[in-house]
């Protein structure tokens, strides 16, 4: 089996590999819950998503996927919600949800058996009658539907800021909670992102807005797994290992995401490599941009906790064996008297949620070897 070496963006059809358990378990779930994709960044989520997706499909489900990274209202939202649904094909809609349809697409005809493959969506406005119109389109779409929203945070983050206020983000989420509800019978989500939704909503007071949507936790490779994916990429981009060779490079990494391993493997030279060579690629992994989104992500999505986040951070990325919750309270109040110690551990929480950190025993540290190692080479 050969797979291609794709750093970074999400992989599809044979060049996605293992998890053949957490598709099981998530199949067996999705037609009766809504499901949240609770993983740290980089792990996968839309890899996962996407197979799942594929999975259902191949089964007569109508499946959608909507990234949402680049959606800034909720007009944009709509405008791709209804331009995914004009492409599902030779779908039987009822006279009435035609006429709603057309209140949204522009130059376009609906035939007697369906919607077009393509057409032209135009948008004026929402309200909370679009999510009901929208809940009821489902709702008549023959077989039952599989919806995926990727980058939801990104989203709700875009309209707090545009808004200056929470108000719109709770409107938001109480209507799409409610269209939930309202086609949970023809429709099931699945909602994942690379900064925790959860982290979000309990930081402006909005946990009960999706309190209908159950995680599902998807997390590293296990040893055995990860074992089987460095020996599949190596063989199809010409790496000789021997299993102890393999063994050490699952040690240098600390932490079996398909997104480290293809890192480091893609800095390898072909042929037969050893200790020394891996050693090299680690470091000059180091050196390259592969880990700047860490930092710049705690600029764009941690607020005015960032700062405090960066702190920590540069203060546990020398502490191999990690501090605890009282130790790193300590760190911060002596450079930021301000900070409140009840703030931390929703900050901790955060940072954890999002692939920075792991709590071992009562000590927090760098959940992987490699972004410590970085955050000490390009921070401290």
């Amino acid at each position: 089996m050969a797979i291609k070496l794709k750093i970074g963006s999400p992989v599809v059809g044979e060049d996605f590999f293992g998890r053949e358990e957490e598709l099981r378990k998530a199949e067996s779930l999705i037609r009766d819950n809504n499901l949240m994709l609770a993983a740290p960044r980089r792990v996968g989520k839309t890899s996962f998503a996407r197979r799942l997706i594929d999975t259902l499909s191949s089964k007569g489900w109508n499946t959608i996927f909507i990234d949402l990274e680049k959606i800034t209202s909720i007009d944009h939202f709509f405008n791709a919600f209804y331009g995914e649904l004009v492409k599902l094909p030779e779908t039987k809609v009822s006279e009435k949800v035609k006429a709603k349809m057309k209140k949204w697409l522009s130059g376009i005809e609906l035939s007697t058996t369906g919607l077009p493959v393509k057409a032209t969506v135009k948008m004026e406005s929402s309200n909370n009658n679009d999510f009901k119109d929208l809940a009821d389109i489902l709702n008549t779409l023959d077989n039952h539907t599989f919806v995926v929203f990727d980058e939801l945070t990104v989203l709700l983050k875009s309209l707090s800021d545009k808004n200056d206020n929470e108000q719109a983000v709770r409107t938001f989420l109480n209507q799409f909670r409610a269209m939930r509800s309202a086609s949970s019978e023809k429709c099931s989500w699945l909602i994942c992102s690379s900064v925790g939704v959860r982290n979000f909503t309990t930081q402006h007071n909005l946990s009960d807005t999706i309190n209908d949507v159950a995680d599902f936790e998807l997390g590293a490779f296990s040893d055995e797994e990860a074992t089987k994916f460095v020996s599949t990429l190596a063989d199809s981009i010409g790496i000789e290992a021997t299993a102890k060779i393999k063994r050490y490079i699952l040690e240098k990494i600390g932490w079996n995401i398909p997104f480290f391993i293809q890192l480091l493997l893609s800095r390898l030279p072909a042929g037969e490599i050893t200790k020394t060579d891996i050693d090299e690629a680690y470091g000059h992994l180091l050196q390259t941009g592969s880990f700047d989104t860490w930092h710049e992500r705690l600029n764009i999505e941690y607020g005015n906790n960032k700062d405090v986040a960066k702190l920590i951070l540069k203060y546990l990325c020398v502490a191999i064996d990690g501090k605890t919750r009282d130790e790193i309270y300590n760190h911060i109040y002596a450079k930021i008297p301000s900070f409140e110690n009840d703030e931390l551990g929703l900050l901790l929480r955060a940072l954890m949620t999002d692939g920075y950190l792991v709590k071992d025993g009562e000590q927090y540290k760098f959940r992987s070897p490699l972004l410590r190692d970085y955050w000490k080479e390009t921070y401290c």
